[in-house]
């Protein structure tokens, strides 16, 4: 038994045109042409698919199911189990040995493919599977499938009374002797005490924030996943909490993400600064103090200023105002980011709830349903025929019906699918039209944080302002009047 993996994929109609057909020659690749032959095929098992036995409606369902996750970009997982040519399993055999694999992946439940090739001198087994649960929606995680099915595998030949694969066998003794031979533990990462030291003195998000920054250390929320914590050390390093947190600890210890989300739940991960930001704002600080030190370092007495030095003095621009201009301007890009990012998911969700009842109404108008059923019942009746029913006529008459209610059940899916071209055309000029809009607020805050930046302060028109921003508006206006009648003059 060889087990092979592959890596997720984005599409089940290529998988299962691939692996349910044969292959092309050169010259169909050269030409583009399809393949719809399936000579190589032995036979077609599903799992998990409602009781749904024709492969093709099987994809389609598998494809249904996958869009319940929005974060799985990689639904399609595949895998194939090769016996030697030595053997000969039956069909039973090999559709238990699949659900045998897909349980060594904890896989047993989701929805699967079996497809079984009978090209080469060895037989072997394609496995399709949908890494969305059909009842849950999250996809799954699949680290070391390979390691763990080739384990598997070596267990099933030993369980069959002979080993084919000696390499695999090898290695596994050798492992084994490897653990045996050194009890002693392998020597753990580098990690850091301060955060271990800081969650042990904090009850809670914000107090666990005040030990982290009376250290010299900040919090930020992460850049790719802006849901995971991340500390940020003096020299810039940044770590990410949970993990840095579990390394330190045994396996049966370690604090599970329910609990960290629990603790640190007062805190708005939201509002937190990006990494990147918090690593300019040390580096900031850092330079700040250093300059604090060197004043404060004796000096030999100076000559004073004169009158054109305290001039530049006096326009030096105030540290503080910058900085408080810079964090209104963060926080306005902030806050337009969470806006947008939320409206672009109410779009998500309405375009999705449409086009799922736009689905359900033309399979309802086009009678898909019935349309199968009707084709089973024959297709049954085919199956169970006997002598009396051939001889009476009854197949001839099932076989053309068949025919001819195929073709009706394509032209109707096909329909349905032309419906379903358009919703989408129509959802993605939603889409095109609220990224257009989106776009246009961004344009119109970039220019108002450019305004801002030149006079100073931000300028929203509110009764926060104080009188000194008032009277430097006023005097802008004074000078642009005074401009303007001098080039009337």
């Amino acid at each position: 038994m060889v087990p092979r993996t592959s890596r997720p994929g984005r599409g089940f109609k290529g998988a299962w045109s691939y692996y349910a057909h044969d292959k092309r020659t050169p010259e169909q690749k050269a030409q583009g042409q399809e393949v719809r032959s399936r000579e190589r095929v032995g036979f077609v098992h599903t799992e998990n698919l409602g009781g749904i036995e024709d492969d093709r409606a099987a994809i389609g369902l598998m494809i249904d199911t996958a869009r319940q996750s929005r974060r799985c970009e990689k639904p399609v997982y595949a895998f194939s189990l090769g016996w030697h040519p030595e053997e000969t399993p039956s069909r039973e055999a090999m559709i238990e040995a699949g659900r045998e694999a897909l349980g060594v992946l904890k896989m047993q439940d989701y929805q699967a493919v079996m497809i079984s090739h009978t090209d080469t001198a060895h037989p072997h087994l394609h496995v399709i599977v949908n890494r969305v649960h059909p009842e849950t929606g999250k996809a799954i995680n699949l680290y070391k499938d390979q390691e763990k099915l080739s384990a598997w595998a070596l267990g099933y030949e030993r369980e069959h009374g002979k080993v084919y694969c000696q390499a695999r066998e090898f290695k596994a003794l050798a492992r084994q002797r490897a653990k045996e031979q050194d009890g002693a533990r392998a020597p753990g990462r580098y990690v850091d005490n301060t955060i271990a030291e800081c969650w042990t003195r904090s009850d809670s998000g914000r107090s666990f924030k005040t030990a982290l920054e009376a250290k010299g250390w900040g919090l930020a929320r992460g850049d790719r996943k802006e849901a995971v914590l991340m500390a940020v050390a003096p020299s810039g390093r940044a770590f990410a909490v949970l993990r840095e947190l579990n390394k330190g600890l045994p396996k049966g210890q370690t604090i599970k993400g329910e609990a960290f989300d629990r603790q640190t739940a007062d805190l708005k991960r939201e509002d937190l600064l990006p990494v990147k930001e918090v690593q300019q704002e040390m580096e900031r600080r850092a330079r700040s103090r250093s300059g604090e030190k060197s004043r404060q370092q004796p000096r030999p007495r100076r000559a004073e200023p004169n009158q054109e030095q305290r001039q530049g003095q006096a326009q030096t621009p105030d540290e503080g105002k910058k900085w408080a201009l810079e964090m209104r301007i963060r926080a306005e890009r902030r806050a337009l980011d969470e806006r947008q990012a939320q409206a672009r998911e109410r779009q998500q969700d309405a375009a999705n709830a449409r086009l799922e009842k736009a689905r359900q109404e033309a399979m309802q108008a086009q009678q898909v349903r019935r349309q199968e059923q009707a084709l089973r019942e024959v297709q049954e009746r085919l199956k169970q025929g006997g002598w009396f029913y051939r001889v009476r006529g009854q197949a001839k008459q099932d076989q053309k019906e068949e025919v001819i209610r195929q073709e009706l059940l394509e032209q109707s899916r096909a329909r349905v699918n032309g419906w379903m071209e358009r919703e989408r055309r129509n959802r993605a000029w939603e889409f095109q039209k609220l990224a257009q809009r989106q776009e246009a607020e961004r344009v119109a805050l970039e220019k108002k944080i450019e305004d801002a930046q030149k006079i100073g302060y931000w300028r929203d028109g509110s009764p926060e302002r104080t009188a000194q921003q008032r009277q430097a508006e006023q005097g802008e206006q004074q000078e642009h009047g005074r401009g303007g009648r001098t080039r009337e003059r």
